[in-house]
């Protein structure tokens, strides 16, 4: 489980989780892989000047699709979508970040949206970045 104060973070895609072993953060890693964290780490950690977060080092980068032109309709819908608040909860702990409301105890005035938050925000209650938390949909 992920704790307040970890100086590291290893993503990876869900699909590598190794839930037949009984442990769901459990992954296996190929000698290859293993290399290539070793190098990433060592780069990363020889470069590093502040500990103020965790080194996040992620394993998998997912592939990109290509955008697909969207209908005019649906276009319009989502452009009103744009313009309603959103809230964000976070994976690991669940809290619930709101566009609408912000975090002022964190530096987040109302209505400050999820993209203008700073990429180096952690969130309050277990110290995750922005990465760990999903778009909530009602």
């Amino acid at each position: 489980m992920y704790k307040k104060g970890v100086a590291l973070e290893i993503q990876f895609s869900p699909e590598r989780l190794n839930d037949g072993a009984g442990d769901p953060y459990w992954i296996d890693l190929t000698a290859e892989e293993a290399a290539a964290l070793l190098d990433t780490l060592q780069t990363k950690l020889a470069a590093r000047e502040s500990t103020s977060a965790p080194l996040v080092v992620a394993l998998d980068t997912p592939p990109e699709a290509p955008a697909a032109p969207m209908p005019a309709s649906e276009s319009a819908k989502a452009a009103a979508e744009d313009t309603a608040f959103k809230q964000w909860v976070c994976v690991i702990c669940g809290w619930v970040y709101d566009e609408a409301a912000g975090a002022p105890d964190d530096g987040l005035a109302p209505g400050t949206r999820w993209a203008d938050v700073p990429e180096d925000w952690r969130c309050p209650l277990c110290d995750v970045g922005k990465e760990d938390f999903a778009l909530v949909e009602f």
